[in-house]
């Protein structure tokens, strides 16, 4: 069953994330930068118009890319540690020099065409209408962050409005010793070490094009949906990405907090119902004894010591990545269901 699926190169999928962000706040920069252009010329005159158009694209599409280059890829991590009241206070420290900068190097580079006695007056609104962008992109960032870009498209696009069926995989992926762990470095510090093992597994999760469908305290839950025997490995590759991560985060850890974070990992596959529910807070779920029975198998995975257990179900669906192989652990039968679940653990052969 061994395959020659080969994960993607390491930061494409981020380096794509990151290009449609840059992108995305690029093309909203320059539609209120224009808009403003236009507003502006037309105050001053109808021979600046457009001059005033191409000045406030620049200036927009250069204000957003560089915000949001500074906000979600350089200092990211730096907000998150911040409290709110400070997370503001240091964004109008670092940004409104930076815009004001910004401004006049534009500014400079239009004076031969767009007089500076016409563009002073403009330095601040541009600061205002720059911090509110910035406070307006953060927030539909956070959002897009807190439910996920697929699951936000997906919303606007009424995919889940009414309710289908359609055929999905499942990784449950639970911490191991969590117990033991927040009794000795307390509750406050573990959940500091789980905030960091989510942030640690986020680029594996990536990369492999997996999306977080939720949080059950320190378990995690991924889903995929299934298309072709290669793409459906994707969902062992990722659980393989996630031990090479924190392999790679262990000396931080130890340090930090003493333990190194590992995890058992249940992989199932099948059709679900899928569809929206909530009101106050929208929430696309999915139902159905899928969900159930890939719990079961990361169950299973923490009852016999194993790091990763599928079902064979699954192992029939994918093409399993180079350097792994599939040894059979019996059968068990799911609670409530008639039908035995033949199970496999999944580990790394010699080569690999």
């Amino acid at each position: 069953m061994d395959g020659t699926f080969a994960p993607p190169l390491w930061g494409s999928a981020r380096a794509r994330a990151r290009t449609r962000l840059l992108f995305s706040a690029a093309l909203a920069g320059t539609v209120v930068g224009a808009g403003i252009g236009v507003a502006r010329g037309t105050s001053i005159g109808a021979g600046y118009v457009v001059i005033s158009i191409v000045k406030g694209i620049t200036l927009g599409a250069l204000l957003a890319v560089m915000l949001v280059w500074l906000e979600q890829i350089v200092l990211r991590r730096f907000w998150r540690r911040l409290s709110l009241g400070w997370a503001i206070l240091m964004r109008t420290v670092v940004y409104a020099p930076l815009v004001t900068g910004v401004y006049l190097l534009v500014a400079a580079g239009f004076s031969p065409w767009l007089p500076w006695n016409l563009q002073q007056a403009m330095i601040l609104p541009t600061l205002g209408i720059s911090v509110a962008c910035l406070l307006a992109g953060s927030s539909v960032i956070a959002v897009l962050r807190l439910l996920g870009f697929r699951v936000i498209r997906n919303l606007f696009s009424g995919r889940y409005r009414r309710p289908f069926e359609e055929d999905r995989i499942f990784l449950f992926l639970d911490l191991s010793g969590s117990t033991s762990i927040a009794e000795r470095i307390g509750h406050l510090r573990y959940h500091s070490f789980l905030r960091d093992f989510i942030e640690d597994l986020e680029e594996p999760v990536l990369e492999h094009d997996g999306d977080v469908y939720q949080y059950v305290g320190d378990e995690v839950v991924l889903t995929w949906p299934m298309t072709d025997r290669r793409s459906n490995g994707r969902c062992v590759a990722c659980h393989f990405a996630i031990v090479e991560a924190m392999d790679r985060s262990r000396k931080g850890y130890e340090a930090k907090f003493g333990a190194v974070p590992t995890f058992r990992t249940g992989i199932h596959c099948g059709r679900v119902v899928a569809g929206e529910i909530g009101d106050q807070r929208k929430q696309v779920v999915f139902v159905g004894d899928v969900v159930n029975t890939a719990a079961r198998m990361e169950a299973e995975a923490r009852a016999r010591g194993k790091s990763l257990v599928v079902s064979g179900t699954l192992l029939s669906q994918i093409e399993l990545p180079s350097g792994v192989q599939a040894r059979p652990l019996g059968a068990v039968k799911p609670k409530g269901k008639e039908v035995m679940v033949e199970l496999f653990e999944i580990v790394r052969t010699a080569s690999g």
